[in-house]
């Protein structure tokens, strides 16, 4: 169980070139097999262990910015669409909701939520609507248990559904109840396609990029955006990078081929900080990609 390191990739350990896997283990990293993501047993354990301290320790300590960041870029999306907001919300890899609050005022219609921990997701689940002028918690991040909320009126939950379920098995992702949600069932590719996907901070736990990029784009309405991060490195000649924590960071050029690949266009690629870490900056890249007409 390696708890908070799993968030904070250190040492490499794997480096995936165009064709091959090459293991660049140091002297003192014990031989193990690479792999093209991190186990979500390991990561819905880590995660579900991590819930309660989750939101102090990354923003308050790590200065952990990459919701903000990714709901930024899609506000500044809006502009480009003349004004228009999103019709629907995917908020992919939820985790306690931090996306949440800067997401829900981009969205018109359906607002959903979807994360491998139950435990995170439960957190996301209790958010409800702040949208006075002035934010009764810091970032709106407001909780409320079902038997409060019902007591306060029936105020709105933030998000529409909340769902426990892989990424690249959304079909089989399955309803958290108890919180007042009326989504039983998560949203057709076919008949509800979402107008957005936003996934913060999540695909570096994916090395290979191929199958969530199309699980994504599958899911993804025709000219309705994707935004996501991921962690990269100065240079070198690789695909991915698994660390030694069994994080992933990505090189831009490869993640734009398997979107490009999944049927998406670019639209940017933008170097950026996601949090800070040994009081170094993070080295991330903030990638929008659309689905053309």
């Amino acid at each position: 169980m390696k708890g908070p390191s799993l968030l904070l990739g250190i040492g490499t350990l794997a480096v995936h070139h165009a064709n091959t896997l090459v293991l660049a283990l140091s002297t003192s990293t014990p031989a193990a097999a690479a792999s093209d993501r991190t186990s979500p047993a390991e990561v819905k354990q880590m995660f579900d262990d991590f819930a309660p301290s989750f939101e102090s320790k990354l923003i308050d300590s790590l200065k952990y910015s990459a919701p903000k960041e990714c709901a930024q870029t899609a506000s500044n999306r809006i502009d480009n669409r003349q004004g228009r907001r999103y019709s629907s919300c995917l908020d992919a890899g939820c985790g306690t909701g931090l996306s949440g609050p800067h997401l829900r005022p981009l969205v018109d219609g359906t607002f959903v939520g979807v994360d491998l921990s139950p435990k995170m997701a439960e957190m996301a689940a209790e958010l409800v609507r702040d949208d006075g002028p002035t934010p009764t918690v810091p970032d709106r991040m407001r909780r409320c248990t079902e038997s409060a909320r019902l007591g306060l009126g029936g105020i709105d939950r933030l998000y529409d559904g909340i769902f426990i379920g892989d990424l690249l098995d959304l079909q089989n992702a399955e309803a958290l109840d108890g919180f007042g949600f009326d989504m039983t069932s998560f949203p057709s590719s076919e008949s509800e396609p979402f107008d957005l996907i936003v996934s913060a901070d999540v695909l570096c736990y994916f090395g290979d990029m191929r199958g969530v990029l199309k699980s994504f784009a599958n899911r993804l309405a025709v000219g309705g955006d994707l935004i996501f991060s991921t962690e990269t490195m100065k240079a070198g000649d690789y695909n991915w990078v698994q660390l030694q924590s069994e994080r992933y960071a990505h090189c831009a050029d490869y993640v734009r081929r398997m979107a490009e690949d999944a049927g998406l266009k670019v639209v940017s690629q933008m170097p950026f900080t996601p949090r800070m870490e040994a009081g170094e900056k993070v080295l991330g890249t903030l990638h929008t990609f659309a689905k053309e007409e």
